[in-house]
């Protein structure tokens, strides 16, 4: 489960001060304390350094928690996983941040350490920090702009890591340097589809809409016309699979993964476009090419038989289950 951590109050902090390195603490780290006066990395004298303690676990946070730190002006950061209770998984967090980073060419610098550096011995200890706790500055005090509009981040991880990328991407065909790194979000077809709607309203991040449209009303003389249009929004898609479990014409289908160059346009892909008819036979609407929808066609050409439900694992017995199609 991926925790939202808020970097807005660090990132306000970061921009008054001249901090150019962090130290980022799991929720369960024993001390922060003891990293405060750690020789680590290169990232500026000691005086400009600061340890954060975060209120989850890194391997919890998406990458994008961190790039938004080096966004708002940390030239390094070190992820500290001494007492991390799953230290391959904030490993795999950083390593996926440093990917990013490489990819755009930016000499910011993310890694991690799990034994406590060299202890400094002159000087005054680093701050230690909290993700919200952060001190007030002084253009905050005194009522001025701090000069940062920063939006709310986003609940779903890709969107969150797009806003970011976005902000850090140089100007003019950054999008293709980033297409070698996996996003994890599958391409979809649905050439069959026949606006049931079953994945939409499955969809637990909403990222796939069906709308309808009318287009002629009703007469005497003939049916109403109607138009269906499924619209998929890669962004907010997080691979759970549900809409493929439920769709009940098996017209959802894998592409290709989406490579980062396509997230970052942003625009929404419209998957299917057709035209809804009316069932001969219940008079419900569907966008199956025939008279019957996929219910009363399936009863007509097994009135004995049966079927396992959307969802159902193809290997079960549907006789034994004694289960047919249903809307």
């Amino acid at each position: 489960m991926t925790t939202i951590a808020d970097t807005r109050p660090l990132r306000h902090w970061l921009y008054g001060t001249d901090v150019c390195r962090l130290v980022i603490c799991c929720v369960e780290h024993p001390d922060p304390g003891a990293w405060s006066r750690a020789v680590v990395g290169r990232g500026g004298p000691a005086s400009e350094q600061a340890v954060v303690q975060l209120a989850g676990c890194i391997a919890q946070v998406t990458p994008a928690v961190l790039l938004e730190l080096v966004a708002g002006g940390a030239f390094g950061i070190t992820v500290a996983l001494d007492g991390c209770a799953n230290a391959a998984g904030a490993q795999a967090v950083v390593t996926r941040a440093g990917d990013f980073l490489s990819a755009l060419g930016r000499p910011e610098v993310i890694d991690w350490a799990f034994v406590l550096p060299r202890e400094r011995k002159h000087g005054a200890a680093w701050p230690v920090l909290g993700e919200s706790g952060v001190p007030v500055s002084r253009r905050a005090l005194f009522g001025r702009p701090d000069g940062l509009g920063l939006a709310k981040p986003s609940e779903h991880p890709t969107q969150r890591l797009v806003a970011v990328l976005r902000e850090m991407a140089d100007e003019g065909g950054f999008e293709t340097k980033l297409d070698g790194i996996p996003t994890g979000v599958p391409g979809l077809t649905a050439s069959r589809c026949a606006g049931s709607g079953a994945c939409a309203r499955t969809c637990p991040v909403d990222a796939l809409t069906l709308t309808r449209t009318v287009l002629a009303e009703a007469t005497p003389d003939r049916d109403a016309m109607a138009q269906f249009q499924l619209t998929f929004d890669p962004g907010k898609c997080t691979d759970c699979g549900q809409c493929l479990q439920v769709c009940p014409e098996s017209a959802l289908q894998r592409s290709r993964e989406y490579v980062w160059s396509s997230l970052l346009a942003g625009d929404p892909v419209d998957l299917r476009v057709g035209l809804i008819r009316q069932c001969a036979r219940c008079g419900v609407g569907h966008g199956r090419f025939g008279d019957l929808c996929a219910v009363c066609a399936y009863r007509a050409a097994n009135p004995f038989g049966s079927a396992m439900p959307p969802g159902q694992p193809s290997g079960a017995d549907p006789a034994r289950l004694g289960q047919s199609p249903n809307r």
